[in-house]
């Protein structure tokens, strides 16, 4: 399935539809026959992307785990106890890799249209393990630091009749919840991390929320300072861009789906952050969990 949208170059669809061929193509497993140097041929086996996210199960299994989501609470955050933590961020929060000194250790894509703005970006983040919906892979160039993976696209029917559900296998499926931040939730958990505690998630676009509903709206002239102060990085749109007005009740119906499979198997999820308005996790104090550590 192609879903690229409106705004995706023509001139770019031809390379695209190859890349997306490609991915698809190396998700699974392949056998090809080789020669060793007797000139015998033999099989070789080269894993594909779910293979390499099976393995990566359990990967952290007891150790905590940070979900950075992109709000303007984190500039009154000191994330440097980050720096040699198991991270995980989201589109473009890259933006503030420098300033931070340190890089999310990995880094998440599946919005089409955020893919898609940051496509000619996202091959020059080097460090972050990068993991993205195999229907946005026409954005990337390469593949090299990238791991695609199985999303369920949403759709009336999934919200409305089948419900939000929750992977506990990352590497068989994703689900959506209206948010990046749940793929994220479902990844720490397929990795073993234990708690996973969220810091800048601030369930809240302010302003912009109060005036528009849930759904897709262009960056205009007239919105352009209310999305400014939507992101930690207030210059991470610009006027053209589009951006995604949250649906926080479906976001709160994920969220508390997340809560419940980890209580399931004896796990936590902390909001940790500051000035957040997400009250489905319990909250904990950000510099205190170092401290006791």
């Amino acid at each position: 399935m192609i879903v690229w949208t409106k705004n995706f170059p023509e001139k770019e669809k031809l390379r695209g539809y190859l890349r997306l061929v490609r991915a698809r193509a190396n998700y699974f497993d392949q056998i090809k026959p080789v020669r060793n140097g007797a000139g015998q041929l033999r099989l070789l086996r080269r894993p594909g992307f779910q293979t390499v996210l099976r393995h990566m199960r359990n990967t952290h299994a007891g150790k905590p785990g940070f979900i950075l989501g992109n709000g303007p609470s984190l500039k009154e955050m000191d994330l440097s106890p980050l720096k040699n933590q198991i991270t995980f961020g989201a589109n473009g929060i890259y933006q503030m890799f420098d300033q931070w000194g340190f890089h999310t250790k990995y880094l998440l894509f599946e919005d089409t249209e955020q893919t898609e703005l940051r496509r000619h970006e996202i091959h020059q983040v080097k460090g972050p393990t990068k993991l993205a919906a195999i229907y946005n892979a026409y954005c990337f160039k390469n593949f090299k630091d990238t791991i695609f993976f199985n999303a369920r696209r949403a759709d009336p029917y999934y919200f409305d009749e089948l419900g939000i559900q929750f992977s506990r296998d990352f590497a068989h499926i994703v689900y959506l919840g209206s948010t990046i931040t749940y793929i994220a939730l479902q990844l720490a958990f397929h990795l073993g991390c234990d708690p996973v505690y969220l810091i800048g998630v601030d369930h809240t676009y302010g302003e912009l929320a109060r005036r528009f509903p849930p759904g897709k709206i262009e960056v205009t002239a007239e919105n352009y300072e209310l999305v400014r102060q939507c992101h930690v990085n207030p210059d991470y749109y610009k006027i053209g861009d589009v951006i995604g007005v949250p649906n926080v009740a479906l976001q709160d119906q994920a969220y508390a789906l997340a809560a419940e499979t980890y209580a399931q198997h004896g796990r936590k999820i902390y909001n940790a952050g500051v000035n957040s308005e997400l009250n489905v996790f319990p909250r904990t104090d950000f510099q205190a969990i170092f401290k006791k550590s």
